[in-house]
């Protein structure tokens, strides 16, 4: 070995090493941000389900399939969103039918 190429092959080394450390702070933050989304759609959905945000359920319907963009997402959502809607309009049907029950009474 060349006593010229030691100190390059010590400073690649050590950018080895840093690249490494790199990739590695990246994978971690790739997954914090990954379980962040998962948390939040947790969050979401279970707003979705209680319905404890009004007209979250009418936003998610007419705005979600505009968000997807992969055939397989909207494959994916297909259900959800049908469901969704099939929540608000039996939650219309349901007001209706109470409104009108109270002006019958009144």
């Amino acid at each position: 070995m060349s006593l010229l190429g030691g100190k390059d092959l010590k400073e690649q080394q050590k950018i080895n090493e840093l690249e490494l450390k790199i990739n590695k702070e990246k994978q971690k933050l790739d997954k914090k941000l990954t379980r962040q989304k998962i948390l939040l759609g947790a969050f979401l959905v279970d707003a979705l389900d209680k319905d404890s945000v009004k007209g979250l359920k009418q936003y998610t319907v007419q705005n979600l399939p505009k968000f997807l963009t992969r055939k397989t997402d909207i494959d994916l959502m297909k259900e959800l969103i049908e469901g969704l809607e099939s929540s608000i309009e039996n939650n219309d049907l349901v007001t209706r039918e109470s409104n009108h029950s109270q002006n019958n009474f009144s």
